[in-house]
């Protein structure tokens, strides 16, 4: 994500190794211990907004933790260990160790009236994301989520030094955005194509109507993504040091997928990970570059200095929510 990858005799090779070793893949699983007090023990049908939104989040750790340009590590090597520690994170269990589960999204989920068992859009899914990071401050990540559009720097200075006595951290940036009516008008696919070309980009968790999937980059009008929709049976929790490469496996796809831009839905969640203020300071300038450019239609989010002044609550607790419901070219991931 974030890369790109110019015509060469190498260039699909390259893509593929990083597509396939690069990336964390969430999917459906099934025979997890019952999410309480519903009686279910899989997510198929109803998860997939939920795992798009969980990739989201395991990315942004793995870039915080290994670095961007990481790939799948192996017993041994000196990233094994974090690595197992953050999938670890995401197991499907209501265990202490894994507070990423489907388990807490979907009991945070009915917090803001969602039912267990119910799809959830993009506004829900952001919500519940910084939910789950405030309440677990070891991942030592801030979350910024907007909904309106407008992302403002007041407002992500706080979210950064949220859990950092030391200044601006670790942050996560969280859009939440619709680009048309019952599809996406293509009026903005020249600017949600460019965010994949941002250093600090996630990339996309959007699809087809209730039927999400992760974007994580394109070529011409194609985007590239991972397809949650492949139901795997859970990694059983056990000491971090018993697990093996096979294990994690089914955390990575092997498959490349690919789907025209204006056949996906016009709500999405865009998602940005910036490492420090500077980091920050080049996003803005990215994306201050990015609706400036000649020719490239209408803006899809811009940068604001300082939030209206209205009531809001932005310390990471659960706020209400309306849910909306080829060769010769460049490659980006």
């Amino acid at each position: 994500m974030g890369k790109l990858y110019p015509p060469s005799p190498t260039q699909w090779t390259d893509f593929q190794r990083d597509f396939t070793s690069g990336l964390i893949w969430c999917t459906y699983r099934h025979s997890y211990p019952p999410i309480k007090p519903s009686t279910f023990t899989t997510d198929v049908g109803w998860g997939c907004m939920l795992r798009s939104g969980q990739g989201l989040l395991a990315n942004a750790l793995a870039i915080q933790f290994m670095g961007r340009g990481w790939n799948r590590p192996v017993p041994g090597d000196p990233m094994w260990d974090i690595y197992v520690r953050i999938l670890s994170w995401f197991l499907d269990d209501m265990n202490a160790r894994s507070p990423f589960s489907v388990h807490r999204i979907a009991l945070l989920g009915k917090q803001l009236g969602k039912n267990i068992g119910e799809w959830f859009g993009p506004s829900t899914t952001s919500q519940v994301t910084k939910a789950l990071v405030h309440n677990y401050p070891e991942s030592g990540l801030g979350v910024y989520v907007t909904t309106d559009g407008v992302i403002y720097k007041d407002q992500v200075e706080e979210a950064a030094t949220l859990k950092k006595s030391s200044g601006f951290g670790h942050l996560l940036i969280l859009v939440t955005i619709r680009l048309g009516i019952d599809k996406l008008n293509p009026i903005y696919n020249d600017a949600i194509k460019s965010t994949f070309e941002f250093p600090q980009t996630l990339g996309i968790a959007g699809g087809r109507p209730s039927s999400s999937y992760y974007f994580v980059g394109y070529q011409g009008d194609d985007l590239f993504y991972l397809d949650p929709h492949h139901s795997r049976c859970v990694v059983e929790s056990k000491d971090l040091n018993d697990y093996t490469a096979e294990d994690f496996s089914t955390y990575h796809c092997e498959t490349i997928r690919k789907i025209d831009i204006n056949a996906i839905d016009p709500s999405m969640l865009l998602a940005f990970y910036c490492r420090d203020r500077a980091d920050f300071d080049a996003f803005c300038l990215k994306v201050q570059e990015l609706n400036a450019r000649p020719g490239m239609g209408s803006s899809i989010f811009t940068i604001g200095e300082k939030a209206p002044d209205y009531d809001d609550d932005d310390d990471g607790r659960l706020l209400s929510v309306a849910d909306e419901e080829d060769d010769d070219l460049e490659l980006i991931l």
